[in-house]
């Protein structure tokens, strides 16, 4: 499904043409003001056409968009007239459990919610005064109040409605809760927002059923649709539709459609031959879920979310595959398994399994496979997965969150009876304060065979304790081989980051002697470390040491990325007895 807001993929013929095609790639506002090309060719580029800057404005992040309007007038006018709206009322609004009755509190997040709904009258009244066009409109709001917004909310969607350019319409609109002094039964249909009639086309007014000519996405949460006929009436007057995302929606009990993401319905049934993406998800509730997809097929992508009334068995593979030939795309998430599954088609490219939690052992068998995922907590880790018929250039991408321990006995064994051996693994450990790693020295004592390589391992490290760090880090390196370490370093603790970076400097020969030891340090077997980051650029190790005793102690760290590309010495690595 289409994601709001991850830059648009367009044709950058035009920004080539003038040679702006650099500007893609600059993340944000701050960076454009320390790009000095930009700077010298600011007039050029404020002298454009209005729809080249729109397009520039839609390849940055929103927020950064909106503050080019500060860089110019002539950037003032493009952000004042840019056709991508995006109403987020959740910014700003107090949220913490223990403020719920506080009555000051409260009354701070009305009077927010209020500037809120002032902010994007004004805006859609300017829009509307102007003949501005609208491309996507995208609300957001957890306070909705059934008997004072609906109508206010009517008014704005009639704005929307006349502007022939839509291709976006999202609607999420939560119903008020104690963190705004209210209290609405969320099951009663009558305190849901109920789309207006000329833009549900109802059949009292057939001849203005096509009110979103335009329209590609169309997402509603938390929205009543009226009846069954009705939504299929919307679609009806949306010729161009190609996804749809309804989640929390009341009044319907039989939804058939062609594209679509469902979350929270009772009942799924989906009659269209000619669907190829289905996304199914029953939001963690209890109620089970009757589903109805067999006709799809055609379908190439399907993403079943915790829909406890499914139980993914080896039959119900079987089943699938059988009903769905074409079939490359499979994602489970919180699924109920059988302990031990085999899966086998030969069209399948990618396979991922998130929080499956009854799932022991998993047989794949499936020649064209191009990438299989795993990720969940790590006291629920299978004991093997292996491949069969599988090309060894599959990428096998494992991630492990880590709350309280994790035994690196359990995760090495988990390797070694991973078939077969020379799947190239991409592994993720999330490690939140206070976890602990369980390491027994003596498991690795008399190990002959090379230890595991892994192609990238990720790590976010929220540890502050430096004793707990270092034995981390000698751990994982004594446990595996990864030819690439790569951190974000917003998600890491700055004593943790620095402690990595010293051990893999090593410029102390005194400091590496193992003698003492049974066991070889593992530093031994690391020839060479080559630093790789972004966006900033740092190139070698002393360049990220210098960094961090540069910033303050309670610094937040920008999003930077560090990769350290490992060169091991793997013949003495695969002879060596641990």
């Amino acid at each position: 499904m289409t994601r709001h807001w991850q830059g648009r993929k367009k044709d950058n013929e035009d920004l080539d043409e003038i040679g702006f095609s650099h500007f893609t790639k600059i993340s944000s506002v701050s960076a454009i003001l320390q790009h000095t090309d930009f700077i010298k060719e600011m007039d050029k580029i404020s002298d454009l056409p209005k729809i080249i800057l729109h397009d520039i404005l839609s390849r940055l992040p929103y927020e950064d968009a909106a503050r080019t309007s500060v860089l110019s007038k002539a950037w003032h006018e493009t952000w004042s007239s840019f056709p991508i709206l995006v109403f987020d009322g959740s910014q700003g609004v107090l949220m913490d459990w223990k403020d719920r009755k506080d009555p000051l509190k409260i009354q701070e997040n009305r009077r927010k919610a209020n500037s809120f709904l002032k902010s994007v009258d004004r805006t859609l009244v300017r829009f509307h005064h102007h003949g501005f066009a609208i491309k996507e409109f995208n609300l957001s709001m957890m306070f909705f109040h059934p008997r004072f917004m609906p109508h206010r909310v009517d008014r704005w969607m009639k704005i929307v409605g006349e502007s022939s350019s839509i291709q976006v319409l999202k609607l999420e609109l939560e119903l008020a809760d104690c963190f705004f002094g209210c209290e609405f039964d969320s099951h009663a249909v009558d305190n849901y927002y109920y789309l207006p009639p000329d833009i549900r086309a109802d059949k009292l007014i057939v001849n203005h059923r096509i009110r979103f000519p335009m329209l590609r996405i169309l997402s509603l949460v938390y929205v009543y649709l009226g009846h069954e006929q009705a939504l299929e009436d919307l679609i009806s007057g949306c010729p161009m539709i190609e996804d749809l995302i309804l989640e929390h929606c009341v009044g319907l009990e039989n939804v058939k459609l062609k594209s679509a993401k469902f979350s929270g319905f009772r009942e799924i049934h989906v009659d269209v031959p000619s669907l190829e993406y289905l996304e199914l998800g029953n939001d963690k509730l209890e109620f089970p879920c009757d589903i109805s997809i067999d006709k799809c097929r055609n379908l190439k992508v399907f993403i079943l979310e915790a829909v406890s009334s499914v139980f993914v068995s080896n039959q119900w593979l079987r089943e699938l595959f059988d009903k769905f030939p074409l079939l490359e795309t499979l994602e489970l998430s919180g699924s109920v398994t059988s302990e031990s599954l085999m899966i086998s088609s030969s069209r399948l490219k990618v396979l991922s399994f998130e929080d499956c939690l009854e799932l022991k052992e998993a047989k794949i068998d499936a020649p064209n496979l191009e990438s299989c995922r795993y990720s969940g907590k790590s006291s629920h880790m299978p004991a093997a997965i292996s491949f069969v018929n599988c090309s060894n250039q599959v990428d096998f991408d494992l991630g492990f969150r880590l709350v309280s321990r994790m035994d690196l006995k359990r995760l090495r064994a988990f390797f070694q009876n991973m078939a077969p051996r020379n799947v190239m693994v991409s592994l993720y450990l999330g490690i939140m304060r206070g976890s602990s790693i369980v390491f027994n020295e003596d498991v690795l004592q008399n190990v002959q065979v090379p230890l595991p390589r892994i192609k990238q391992l990720r790590l976010s490290v929220a540890e502050e304790t430096e004793e707990l760090c270092v034995l981390l880090i000698n751990d994982l390196f004594w446990s595996f081989r990864p030819a690439i370490i790569s951190l974000n370093v917003r998600l890491c603790s700055r004593i943790f980051l620095k402690l990595l970076l010293e051990k893999l400097r090593c410029h102390n020969e005194e400091e590496r002697c193992c003698s003492s030891s049974q066991m070889k340090c593992w530093w031994h077997d690391l020839k060479d470390v080559k630093v790789r980051s972004y966006p900033e650029k740092y190139e070698n190790l002393s360049d990220c040491e210098a960094l961090l005793d540069s910033l303050p102690i309670n610094f937040s760290f920008r999003a930077l990325r560090l990769n350290f590309e490992l060169e091991w010495d793997s013949l003495q690595g695969a002879q060596r007895s641990y």
